[in-house]
C-alpha cells in the first residue's frame, strides 16, 4: 500500500483520523498560550486524567499552574519554561512533572512539547503538548531505589556480621596455635564444632546475600525495560 503524506490524504480521513487522536487514544492533548498563561485547548483525556471538569478548570484562571503544579516543583518547571522560550528551534522539548488532581493525588505525566506558535520577535507564543500518564512507571522505579538502599542497609549489616565471625575463628585457631601443649580432645572437639558453627553461619549470611541481590537484579531488569 502506497504511503501518502497525512495532508495528502483525503479530508474526511484525515478528519477521523485526528478526532481519534483527540478523544480515543489515553494520550493528553493540550494547546496552550504561554505568553498569556491561558488554556486554549484541552482534550477530554487531560480532564479525566487530572479529575477536573473544562468549567472548573477554566475558573483557574491564569493561576492554572499553580492550582497543578506542587509548589515544591516550581523551579524545574520555570527552568524548563525558559529553555524553552530560548530555543531557537521548533522541535519537541520532553518535561517529566507531577500534577495535582482534583481529589489530591498525585500523578505523574511526560509530557513531548513543540512550539506550535511565534510571536514576530520569535518568542514563543503557542505550545502544543501532548501528555502520557506515567505514575506507575515512577512510582515503581522509586520503590527500586528503595530497595536498593534496604539491600545496602542488610549488606552492611551482613558484611558486620561475616567480619565478626570471620574474627572469632582466627581467634579461635591462634589460640590453638598459640597452645599445642594445652590442647586435649575435648579441645580439639570444641574447636572443631566452632569452626563449623562460624562456617554454617558465613554461609548463611553469604546465601542471604545473593538471594538479596538476585531479586534486586530481576526486579530492576523488570523496571528497566519501562521506559519513563
Amino acid at each position: 500500500m502506497e504511503r501518502k503524506p497525512f495532508f495528502n490524504l483525503e479530508t474526511d480521513i484525515r478528519s477521523k483520523v485526528t478526532r481519534h487522536l483527540l478523544y480515543d487514544t489515553p494520550l493528553s492533548i493540550y494547546l496552550l498560550d504561554i505568553a498569556q498563561r491561558r488554556n486554549i485547548f484541552m482534550n477530554e483525556q487531560y480532564y479525566k486524567a487530572i479529575g477536573y471538569t473544562a468549567q472548573e478548570f477554566e475558573s483557574f484562571g491564569k493561576d492554572f499552574l499553580e492550582e497543578m503544579i506542587p509548589p515544591e516543583d516550581f523551579e524545574n518547571l520555570y527552568k524548563f519554561l525558559e529553555e524553552l522560550t530560548n530555543s531557537p528551534k521548533d522541535d519537541s522539548h520532553i518535561l517529566v512533572h507531577r500534577c495535582i488532581c482534583k481529589d489530591g493525588s498525585y500523578k505523574w505525566f511526560k509530557n513531548y512539547i513543540t512550539i506550535f506558535e511565534r510571536e514576530p520577535s520569535g518568542v514563543p507564543k503557542l505550545v502544543l503538548g501532548i501528555g502520557i500518564e506515567v505514575t506507575f512507571q515512577v512510582k515503581a522505579r522509586q520503590k527500586l531505589f528503595e530497595q536498593i538502599k534496604k539491600i545496602e542497609e542488610i549488606s552492611f549489616s551482613l558484611s558486620h556480621e561475616l567480619r565478626h565471625e570471620h574474627s572469632k575463628t582466627l581467634s579461635i585457631l591462634e589460640f590453638s596455635k598459640e597452645n599445642k601443649e594445652m590442647v586435649e580432645v575435648e579441645d580439639l572437639q570444641w574447636l572443631a564444632g566452632s569452626l563449623y558453627e562460624s562456617t554454617e553461619s558465613i554461609d548463611k549470611s553469604i546465601h542471604s546475600i545473593s538471594k538479596q541481590l538476585s531479586s534486586l537484579k530481576s526486579e530492576f531488569i523488570s523496571l528497566n525495560s519501562i521506559e519513563i
